[in-house]
């Protein structure tokens, strides 16, 4: 008996089916590249975040020794007598925008920082800045160990004698300018500060100076020395450094939006580097960038017990809802008898990401003593720290 074949459709897929497979399979290739570009995303904002979080670390290193090198030595205390002639060795600037318009970059305002703009440079407006003075970089025993031998005159210009004579030529030639060599005399819980407008050698080891007040900005005031400094036996030392750290905005350039982050300004002399021909001017250069990314940063100031507000609080000021102001955020206060007693502080920032998409409510958080506030839905991420320069155990 024959076998008769069958008649069966042949094998495979219709049109259709591989179409909706297709389809199907495109849907699923996308949604993988979705996630999977978002999850890049994400792991580049953490990258951004994590380095932002490591530079922001390193720039509040770089604050913090900064601060206690500028007020360990020359803080001052509530005893002393007010005036010009206060030595503010760190100079608060608080809530900047509001009151305090301009940053003067060198005594007679050449240059000046105003807030940034769309697209063009300046401070970050309601942020916090400081400046600090530091002393001579050189260890040689003419500037380490230098005396007031004796004072003369009255008024905003007296007569110093100094010994050891601690100027190198560089300065003694800049003594006859309008910014000569800012020297600092001090003893412990008593300083005073100014500027040598002129110099002559009384012998090999003793110089002797005309030293000139200083007003806020660190030009030549008309403001009367303070009776009791400078005073024999107080130590003569050169201010050779000063920083700025304020939170700046870059110029925008072709092919390059502006940049924003925490900045430092600092005047011509190394800190590394003594050079003996070299004047250490008080003007400020252009704001260098020292972390990426930061868009705030707020600094609660610590000052004696009882002058925050007039008696009642315990020592830690700023401008905010919660805490009295020192009144650092008015213009020339930088300079005042409280600014000059200040011997800690913290310091907080916050530092951004770069968000794939939006958060809903994720605002500003607190930021030292900023209150939380509705923001722009990207994350943050805030770094703090604190710093007390000032000995309250030996006077």
């Amino acid at each position: 008996m024959s076998a008769h074949p069958t008649n069966r459709p042949p094998s495979g897929f219709t049109l259709i089916e591989l179409l909706v497979a297709s389809a199907v399979g495109g849907v699923i290739l996308l949604a993988a590249l979705a996630a999977f570009d978002l999850q890049r995303q994400f792991s580049r904002n953490t990258e951004q975040l994590l380095g932002a979080q490591s530079t922001a670390n390193l720039a509040l290193t770089m604050m913090q020794r900064d601060l206690e090198n500028a007020g360990y030595r020359f803080h001052g205390g509530p005893s002393d007598a007010g005036g010009y002639t206060w030595a503010a060795v760190v100079r608060p600037y608080d809530n900047l925008g509001t009151n305090i318009l301009v940053l003067k970059n060198d005594p007679a305002g050449a240059t000046t920082i105003t807030a940034a703009g769309a697209g063009t440079a300046g401070f970050l407006q309601q942020t916090d800045a400081f400046e600090v003075l530091s002393g001579s970089v050189a260890n040689t025993p003419s500037r380490i160990g230098s005396q007031v031998q004796g004072v003369a005159g009255v008024g905003s210009i007296i007569t110093v004698n100094i010994s050891p004579d601690p100027f190198n030529p560089a300065e003694v030639t800049a003594a006859g300018t309008a910014d000569g060599p800012i020297v600092m005399f001090w003893t412990p819980g008593r300083h005073c500060i100014g500027r040598v407008t002129s110099y002559t050698s009384l012998s090999s080891n003793v110089a002797s100076v005309t030293v000139s007040t200083l007003d806020k900005d660190l030009a030549n005031a008309t403001t009367a020395w303070t009776p009791g400094c400078p005073l024999p036996a107080q130590r003569a030392e050169v201010m050779a450094i000063r920083r700025r750290y304020l939170v700046y905005q870059n110029a925008s350039a072709a092919g390059q939006p502006s940049q924003f982050g925490l900045y430092v300004q600092t005047n011509n002399c190394d800190p590394f580097n003594y050079d003996a021909g070299t004047s250490c001017s008080a003007t400020l250069g252009q704001p260098r960038m020292v972390s990426g990314g930061v868009d705030d940063m707020q600094i609660v100031w610590h000052v004696p017990a009882g002058m925050a507000d007039g008696g009642t609080w315990d020592g830690w000021c700023q401008v905010s809802l919660s805490l009295p102001s020192c009144g650092f955020d008015q213009p020339g206060v930088s300079n005042s008898p409280l600014a000059a007693s200040i011997y800690g502080a913290q310091i907080f920032l916050a530092s951004e990401g770069s968000e794939p998409y939006t958060r809903g409510g994720e605002g500003k958080p607190q930021l030292g003593n900023r209150p939380a506030v509705n923001g722009d839905n990207i994350v943050r991420t805030v770094m703090q720290t604190m710093v007390e320069f000032r000995n309250e155990v030996t006077p």
